[in-house]
């Protein structure tokens, strides 16, 4: 089928809209403005808003996808509850100045079973950083390389007086840890790492708080870079809250006295957006809420992620298929529709979950 025109006419915000311009009358319209960047996170949220910002908007809706729920989102990407809040706060603040009411959404869980041991290693291979406490090493700055001795390190210490090594993230580094050293972020354009670029060096030995020996032959040329160093392949079930293998959960989701399985991440995450709103007072629509419930009564995570298409079954990991997706999200935004149309959702922190699932 025509996938382009299937997605154009079945995402939440299509239900959305459809369902408010079947509720107005002739004469006055709806104005839709879909600023959605598929596979993005939610630290450019505020970056998307901006885009399309200074229009008259009555409603926003934060559409806050799966991809901040996974394990490379909460552990590795570094969105803790602080950096989480320290980037949307101010965003829903900006948005209640105007005028315009702002919705937060959560998200349903990933097929909890397609989420292993070796593909939350896969994703975080290159360090985590989450929680600050447990973080692993991933720095960006002036680092300074000897061939010779065959050592490396920054030649600057923090704010707080101590080493590269000694602070969060350099903790972690011991003799058999293995660093990655890269170009810096597009944030430092036209600086590099110079030769030592794209290198994984096994440290044999800390020197001091600020330097680490590598093995002999690791470092190709001395001298001052602007790099990134980042902890490769850490042992992540020491650093994971929880620990990988405990990653999918089986409880009861809903209080619905159901028991089926769910991701960690992924409910640490929902928590953390369900916080926010709270705190600034805004409405919650509970997606997490609305796909466990349509896992409860429709036999599994299977239901949700499989579909046949003239007789060829289709598995995917997040993606749900298209009966799901419309009782799950495409009945939450109708029903809001028509609770919006009728100036029905009043002011403050509501969590939201919509008419029931059948």
């Amino acid at each position: 089928p025509d996938r382009s025109a299937i997605i154009a006419d079945n995402t939440p915000t299509r239900y959305f809209a459809k369902a408010l311009m079947a509720a107005r009358p002739a004469g006055r319209t709806i104005r839709e403005v879909n600023a959605a960047v598929g596979g993005s996170f939610d630290d450019q949220t505020p970056n998307q808003y901006a885009g399309v910002a200074g229009k008259p908007y009555d409603v926003v809706v934060l559409g806050l996808g799966m991809n901040s729920g996974s394990a490379y989102g909460v552990h590795g990407r570094g969105p803790n509850a602080a950096y989480t809040k320290e980037r949307l706060r101010p965003l829903l603040r900006e948005i209640k100045t105007t005028g315009a009411v702002p919705i937060v959404c959560n998200t349903m869980h990933p097929w909890p079973e397609r989420t292993t041991p070796a593909s939350i290693r896969n994703a975080l291979n290159e360090g985590i950083a989450w929680p600050a406490e447990q973080e692993t090493l991933r720095y960006g700055g002036t680092l300074a390389f000897d061939r010779e001795a065959n050592t490396f390190g920054s030649p600057l210490l923090g704010v707080d007086g101590q080493g590269l090594f000694e602070r969060a993230g350099g903790q972690a580094i011991r003799a058999g840890s293995k660093l990655r050293i890269d170009d810096r972020t597009e944030q430092n354009a036209g600086q590099n790492a110079g030769p030592n670029a794209g290198i994984v060096m096994t440290v044999t030995r800390r020197v001091g708080g600020n330097t680490v020996q590598v093995e002999p032959g690791s470092i190709q040329e001395s001298g001052v870079f602007n790099s990134v160093v980042r902890h490769f392949d850490p042992p992540i079930d020491e650093f994971l809250v929880p620990p990988s293998t405990q990653q999918v959960q089986k409880r009861d989701w809903t209080g619905g006295g159901v028991i089926v399985d769910g991701l960690a991440t992924y409910a640490t995450w929902n928590g953390i957006l369900a916080d926010l709103a709270r705190e600034e007072d805004v409405k919650l629509i509970d997606f997490e809420y609305r796909g466990f419930k349509w896992v409860e009564r429709r036999g599994g995570w299977p239901s949700v992620y499989t579909s046949t298409h003239q007789g060829v079954v289709f598995e995917t990991y997040n993606h749900p298929q298209l009966a799901a997706q419309s009782v799950i999200y495409g009945e939450m935004m109708t029903w809001l529709a028509g609770v919006l149309d009728t100036n029905g959702l009043s002011g403050g922190f509501e969590r939201l979950i919509g008419p029931p699932i059948p």
